[in-house]
């Protein structure tokens, strides 16, 4: 509350009650409830109203001045609504924001190829990491249960890297031939956490937001809800206003696909759990793209008929 103490004196707030939700601060006034938080970028007001000239109005706009230290909102009350419904409206709004800030750019072949290069050699060096790791844990008399868990899946994580691999070579070879790539403006944060829903439904938290390809968004909030979403329904809506091109659904899967490395440490509970975890999200990863390659394919052979 004392980070704040300026603000409130200068736009006369008095607030009888406040409550902290991470580092944002809630305050309740006779003047209505408002949301304080820090500002992180210098640019928010050429973002805010790159937005609104672009039409899009589905976020939050400060109350206060822009050159403050601290931002000034609105606190608005969600509407209490299952997950899905929620994740639902946020997949419609962000494609309309995607829309609405489409552009398109050369297609630079260096950063391309870079782009190529960088993913292989992530590949390649989770593969022999892997290997490393199984040939370590099978010369071990006994097995801890990660390890276990770990050697028994490890075709699945071999074969995982072996189809990024194939899905990179498939991308590479079609974004060369083409001269533009799309861009649009990406939350960079996107979560269920910064979409408050209601009557008048808004995106929070543009802290983090640049311009890139429009399936990084996407890629964020996958990571952050699979495990609690229907992530082939949300995709669909998502697609059904915002059509990813060829390239573009590459990349996602690529960016989807690729496995994290696990680090071990001395609790064998958590190193369980971490390989669970990488195993889980594996089997739901490859369903999902698996499932969307196949409608991708059965598109194409109906346009072609």
């Amino acid at each position: 509350m004392n980070s704040f103490r300026s603000t409130i004196s200068k736009y006369h707030l008095k607030p009888y009650k406040y409550k902290y939700i991470n580092k944002a601060c809630v305050i309740y006034t006779d003047q209505g409830n408002f949301v304080l938080k820090k500002r992180k970028r210098e640019d928010k007001d050429k973002l805010y109203d790159y937005l609104l000239a672009k039409n899009f109005s589905f976020f939050l706009y400060p109350e206060n001045d822009l050159s403050d230290h601290d931002e000034v909102y609105h606190y608005l009350d969600e509407v209490e609504l299952p997950k899905e419904e929620k994740a639902k409206d946020l997949m419609m709004i962000l494609a309309e924001m995607h829309t609405r800030t489409t552009s398109y750019k050369s297609i630079n072949l260096d950063k391309i190829k870079k782009v190529y290069e960088e993913k292989m050699a992530t590949i390649e060096y989770l593969k022999k990491y892997y290997h490393d790791l199984e040939e370590v844990f099978m010369m071990h008399v006994y097995n801890s249960p990660e390890e276990y868990l770990l050697l028994k899946n490890m075709d699945k994580i071999a074969n995982t890297l072996e189809y990024s691999k194939v899905l990179l070579e498939e991308w590479y070879k079609s974004i060369v031939k083409i001269k533009k790539g799309r861009t649009t403006l990406n939350h960079n944060h996107l979560s269920l956490e910064h979409f408050i829903d209601g009557r008048d439904a808004k995106l929070i938290n543009f802290d983090y937001a640049e311009y890139n390809s429009p399936i990084y968004d996407f890629v964020y909030f996958y990571q952050k809800h699979y495990k609690e979403l229907d992530m082939e329904s949300l995709y669909r809506v998502y697609r059904h206003k915002f059509m990813l091109t060829k390239e573009e659904e590459l990349l996602l899967f690529i960016e989807l696909i690729i496995p994290g490395k696990i680090v071990f440490s001395t609790n064998h509970y958590y190193n369980s759990v971490h390989v669970y975890n990488l195993i889980q999200y594996l089997d739901i990863t490859r369903n999902f793209i698996l499932k969307e390659q196949e409608k991708y394919q059965k598109r194409n052979e109906t346009n072609e008929t």
